[in-house]
């Protein structure tokens, strides 16, 4: 019988045990691991870095039902109207949510401004030999002489100045017939007339702002041509790839010449040639950035080399970095002649 009631009270005691386990889990699941809010109330937000003056929208999860539409939601302690705000205001900013007297984990959300100047790159598919490319020359440099964030890339064919790839650049990019510019790796450059480039074209380009920025620092020491590239990025990103090109510039070769330009003489005896596509330091359609270094307010860094052993004008050349997008569009661009320092602008 002793043992009976020992074996009664002793089951009692696991039971009583058990159940204060089970209460004392239940309570500590109230939190969201940070300390704010009941796990099962959870805030979320599309964005969490942002510019000025965008639309941000919450969600309001409980568990796996959306009670978004029934839930509290406050911006800095003040309750917002419906799930989205308007964040117009540059700093830090604290959301929050409630529903049935929970209370969610809370919501940084970091409102900036934009960081970077905006560039766009014209690659000017041309050759010596080639009579109409003047048209494409004398429309780059008018732009050049008017707006520094127009960068020029000659991709020549067919004479001393042929780049390795151009091949595949222009069968890439739809290119049939010289002269071809073609803009940010998006559009061909339109013609206004045999002598001249629609000049408004190109300027729409830089009329966007973006997320992304562009540095670089090269030098050459004994042919060996070193370039440090850091893209920076304001907003998180994706599927980015980066392009760096070394261009020669100061190549004198006669060309071709039907139009008016340049005097409108053929041919033109002592032409200078610029920007010429001599080296690339990546891939001719980039080089893939690694996904978790495109995250908002971190910069993403790379040396590259070339031998430059067979250049001809070493002392006059640029480094033309780009960054493109999944479809191979340029995002941003940045220039800097070799052996100096340019930074984010």
């Amino acid at each position: 019988m002793k043992t009976a009631n020992f074996l009664k009270i002793f089951l009692l005691l696991v039971a009583v045990t058990l159940t204060s386990c089970s209460s004392e889990s239940t309570d500590d699941g109230g939190g969201n691991g940070n300390g704010n809010g009941n796990q099962g109330l959870v805030l979320s937000a599309d964005k969490t870095r942002v510019y000025e003056n965008t639309i941000v929208t919450f969600t309001v999860m409980n568990g796996t039902v959306n009670v978004t539409s029934q839930a509290t939601i406050s911006l800095d302690g003040t309750p917002i109207t419906g799930n989205t705000v308007l964040l117009d205001t540059v700093g830090s900013k604290v959301v929050t949510a409630e529903y049935n007297g929970d209370s969610a984990n809370n919501v940084d959300i970091e409102v900036i401004v934009p960081s970077y100047s905006t560039k766009m790159i014209i690659e000017d598919y041309t050759g010596a030999w080639c009579g109409w490319c003047p048209r494409i020359s004398q429309g780059i440099e008018d732009l050049g002489a008017s707006n520094s964030n127009v960068i020029a890339i000659a991709v020549h064919n067919g004479d001393s100045m042929v780049f390795p790839f151009e091949g595949q650049m222009r069968q890439r990019f739809g290119v049939s017939g010289f002269p071809t510019g073609i803009l940010n790796r998006d559009q061909s450059w339109n013609s206004v007339s045999g002598d001249a480039m629609n000049m408004t074209q190109p300027i729409s380009y830089l009329n966007v702002q973006k997320e992304v920025g562009v540095a670089i620092n090269s030098s050459i020491t004994n042919n060996t041509l070193s370039a440090s590239i850091r893209v920076g990025f304001d907003l998180d990103q994706s599927g980015l790839s980066l392009v760096v090109y070394a261009l020669e510039n100061g190549l004198i070769e006669a060309q071709r010449n039907y139009t008016n330009n340049y005097g409108g003489v053929d041919p033109i005896q002592g032409f200078v040639h610029e920007h010429v596509l001599s080296k690339n330091l990546t891939d001719v359609f980039g080089d893939p950035i690694p996904a978790d270094q495109q995250v908002g307010g971190n910069e993403y860094s790379v040396t590259l080399t070339s031998n430059v052993a067979g250049v001809a004008n070493q002392n006059d050349m640029e480094i033309v970095a780009f960054v493109v997008d999944a479809s191979g569009k340029v995002v941003n661009a940045q220039k800097a002649q070799v052996g100096t320092n340019v930074d984010f602008d």
